[in-house]
């Protein structure tokens, strides 16, 4: 994962290690997209694999309607280029239905599980596994 501050760094430097990770099968993630300062022209460039949209964003999902348009736009336009898209923070049912509804590819937040230490995950994956 990469947070958008990756765009203030040496940009072609940065290329070249991605482009070295997802050669060695290393999927690019951007976190936290619509906080910070990346641009689509620039995004593109650097070829990720999928956006995650930030907190800030499901936080409000359900109370601002222009937060629900932005959210709905950045989902297709995510599509559009080629991405997968997170939804991280999701808390509640009903944003987790918008988020699906709207064609959101997997969500992350307290709905779905508090954070874990490795052993838990582990505990949680394969009881999963076994429904």
């Amino acid at each position: 994962e990469l947070t958008e501050s990756i765009f203030n760094a040496e940009y072609e430097r940065i290329n070249n290690i991605l482009n070295t990770l997802r050669q060695a099968g290393v999927q690019i993630f951007l976190d936290d997209f619509g906080t910070g300062s990346s641009s689509l022209a620039r995004e593109r460039e650097l070829n990720i694999d999928c956006l995650k949209i930030d907190k800030h964003f499901i936080d409000k999902l359900m109370e601002i309607d222009l937060t629900k348009a932005i959210t709905g736009d950045i989902i297709s336009m995510a599509h559009k280029m080629g991405h997968c898209v997170v939804a991280e923070g999701v808390e509640w049912d009903v944003q987790k239905q918008y988020l699906i509804a709207n064609g959101c590819d997997k969500i992350q937040g307290f709905l779905v599980s508090k954070p874990l230490h490795e052993q838990e995950a582990l505990e949680l994956l394969n009881n999963q596994s076994e429904k």
